[in-house]
């Protein structure tokens, strides 16, 4: 039974501490120290976006708690900390948006790097059991890490229906994992399997999260939560009662529960289970739906497509790319203002200075 904790964060300030404090209290009821070890630990974040759109990426904020919870324990006091990401199929800079969100500035208070995993050399590694990836590219970064904490947000997604702490880790792989956009809930499990020895906590940033069309350019909530656990089985099958969805239809949880990541038997420590009621879209953009009409007409017609030389790939990245530089110029400003103008937003804004 994986123990997952539930903090209610107080919006009633402009000040970080507020969510300092409320990360290291979820940290705390999730029995955090029991589950992270060895003096190089990675912090995984989503950043999947090099522009500034909360709901999107993970906050500079929960990060800062991370840190801060992990500096302030004299096991990890000395400790090597790196946040790392990896771009995105639509050309997406990580190294950018690690400066663009704020958190590069941020982590060089504490002398911490940030690292695009897709500028890293990666190595090929085999799984003895698998559903559908009997091997994968993993980043050296990863292996060498001892423990890796996953700090993911909660958004809805185009091809996984919803994104939390299990998702997270599709960012660990090779660029081109859009070749397994068909078999992806099997593939997620299939990464988690291969890391769960290094993946052993999580804290989902629920200060804002993404319904509608995402994970990218859907709309964002502000909702003002934090979940945490070692047990990202458990921790996910949470977090869809708190969207609104049935753990049983969200396909990797259940693959990730068969192979042995986690159980789907949650113990709930803390503050109630929110009801976020996330409302779900459709694929937004051409190059998404194109690419899954393709791939459902043929294996073999989508296997010349998407192949890493096909001109093809490179024309819906280029589409995908423009798509949502267009989208960000002209609709998006109103959904970035309201969400800056929370108190959680004008946290933020404080990284930015």
């Amino acid at each position: 039974m994986g123990i997952v904790s539930c903090v209610k964060v107080s919006d009633n300030s402009t000040n970080p501490e507020v969510v300092f404090k409320a990360v290291k209290k979820a940290m705390e009821l999730a029995s955090w120290e029991g589950h992270v070890k060895g003096k190089n630990i990675i912090l995984k974040v989503n950043v999947m976006w090099d522009k500034l759109y909360p709901s999107c990426t993970t906050s500079p904020m929960v990060i800062e708690g991370v840190i801060r919870v992990l500096r302030s324990s004299n096991k990890f006091k000395d400790a090597k900390i790196t946040i790392v990401d990896a771009n995105t199929p639509s050309f997406s800079d990580v190294g950018r948006a690690f400066r663009t969100e704020g958190i590069e500035k941020m982590a060089q208070k504490y002398g911490i790097d940030c690292i695009n995993l897709s500028k890293t050399e990666f190595e090929t590694v085999y799984l003895k059991k698998f559903f559908v990836l009997s091997k994968l590219q993993i980043s050296k970064v990863l292996l060498a890490a001892d423990t890796i904490i996953s700090i993911p947000v909660p958004k809805t997604h185009t091809y996984s229906t919803i994104t939390g702490a299990l998702k997270n880790q599709w960012g660990c792989i090779y660029d081109l994992r859009h070749n397994y956009h068909m078999v992806v809930h099997k593939a997620i499990a299939d990464v988690n399997r291969y890391l769960k020895n290094k993946v052993t906590f999580a804290v989902v940033d629920a200060l804002f999260g993404m319904e509608g069309k995402g994970p990218k350019n859907g709309t964002p909530k502000k909702l003002g939560y934090l979940f945490a656990s070692h047990d990202l089985v458990s921790l996910d099958r949470i977090l869809c009662q708190a969207i609104g969805v049935d753990y049983k239809e969200i396909g990797y949880v259940n693959y990730s529960s068969q192979a042995g990541v986690g159980s789907l038997n949650a113990r709930l420590v803390g503050d109630s289970i929110p009801a976020f009621n996330f409302i779900f879209g459709l694929p937004s953009n051409i190059s998404m739906g194109m690419e899954m009409r393709i791939r459902k007409m043929s294996p073999f017609l989508a296997k010349l497509c998407f192949s890493p030389t096909s001109p093809l790939l490179l024309v819906l990245r280029i589409i995908a790319k423009i798509y949502y530089d267009l989208w960000y110029a002209f609709l998006a400003n109103k959904n970035v203002h309201k969400m800056m103008g929370t108190n959680f937003g004008k946290m933020w804004k404080s990284y930015l200075k």
